[in-house]
């Protein structure tokens, strides 16, 4: 019952601060308006027949024809552009798409659909992409992360088919799911920033996916490690701690001897992330730590990344494929021994095909 309430009044929220269109609202000024000068028109009308002319007149006022005709006109000009922007924007919408991509791969369940919580406000056609990664799924713990990786390789090809003949202007993408982290962030990297992109995430106490819709907090990433990298290193385990924290005790388990380098969140905690503002900041920190290591001759980082979903997504879409190092995000898991059994190699410098590592 509460997540009806809770979908009802964010709809009615959305719908009472919707984008309110131009040609709509040029209807109701322009209609009322004709509907008054309509009341005070004189009209003749004279029809030749066989039996002589037939003659309609209408006057309902006896005020100033003049004025009244020139009323008349700005208001049927008024309706007529409200009209012509209407279906303008009618056609423009139909002519955007919407792409939404949802990834489920933690647990089976029926929840609702990422398409159907998108925000009115985001116009054009909906087309939503389900990456299901849960086939191997077990206790919420994916036992067979190859079987889920194949789900996102072929991706990239069903992009292209839906966005196939649209111009770049007309396309937006929406980005949400429940997966493990370097799913989600290889989910990132294969969409790419170029687009417009909505970041969504599953509110756990509401039940419901929300967007990023809360004020930022003005707090960030500490960065700490980058003057201990000795000179010549190649390989660095970049630890990303934005809700959870990536102890270094795990991490040596993997990366025993590769310098440490940490970005992390002040007053991280598992919904310290529901600001757009606030992640897009914490985005530019992150590229500019992988700019950083780049710079200092880092080729290799091996990425510990603690963080939501929706953040998770958003450092993919803004690693540079070609220009940044190679890049190999890691999977935790709490009850396995080695604490991160498996992990994916991005497609990215060089790398064409994502690349499964189990441990």
């Amino acid at each position: 019952m509460m997540n009806l309430l809770n979908l009802f009044f964010r709809s009615l929220i959305e719908y009472v601060f919707r984008r309110r269109s131009a040609g709509a609202s040029l209807i109701k000024v322009g209609v009322p308006l004709l509907v008054a000068v309509l009341a005070s028109l004189s009209v003749g009308i004279t029809v030749p027949t066989a039996n002589g002319p037939f003659v309609f007149s209408w006057d309902t006022s006896g005020g100033d024809a003049a004025l009244s005709w020139a009323v008349f006109i700005v208001a049927a000009s008024i309706v007529a552009t409200g009209l012509f922007l209407i279906i303008r924007d009618v056609r423009r919408e139909n002519r955007d798409k919407v792409i939404v991509i949802e990834a489920r791969g933690l647990r089976d369940w029926n929840g609702e659909p990422l398409d159907k919580a998108v925000p009115i406000s985001l116009k054009g056609r909906r087309d939503l992409v389900l990456v299901d990664v849960r086939q191997g799924l077990i206790d919420g713990q994916i036992v067979s992360p190859d079987r889920a990786l194949r789900h996102l390789t072929s991706l990239p090809d069903d992009i292209a088919r839906r966005v196939g003949g649209l111009d770049r202007a007309d396309i937006s993408f929406v980005l949400g799911g429940l997966a493990p982290v370097p799913l989600l962030f290889l989910l990132g990297v294969i969409v790419d920033d170029e687009h417009h992109t909505l970041f969504m995430d599953w509110d756990r106490t509401q039940k419901t996916w929300r967007p990023l819709d809360d004020d930022d907090d003005s707090l960030s990433f500490n960065l700490t490690g980058m003057d201990g990298i000795p000179v010549g290193s190649s390989r660095v385990a970049l630890c990303v701690s934005a809700s959870y924290d990536v102890l270094d005790a795990d991490v040596r388990l993997v990366e025993p001897t590769a310098p440490v380098v940490r970005l992390d969140l002040e007053g991280r905690s598992t919904a310290s992330h529901w600001s757009e503002t606030k992640q897009q900041r914490l985005a530019q920190q992150f590229l500019d730590a992988v700019m950083d290591l780049a710079r200092q001759g880092v080729t290799d980082i091996s990425l510990f990344l603690a963080s939501p979903a929706s953040l998770s997504l958003r450092l993919g879409t803004v690693y540079d494929k070609r220009n940044l190092p190679r890049l190999t995000v890691n999977q935790f898991e709490q009850a396995d021994p080695k604490k991160f059994p498996w992990a994916v190699v991005m497609p990215v410098a060089g790398t064409v095909e994502p690349k499964l590592e189990q441990r």
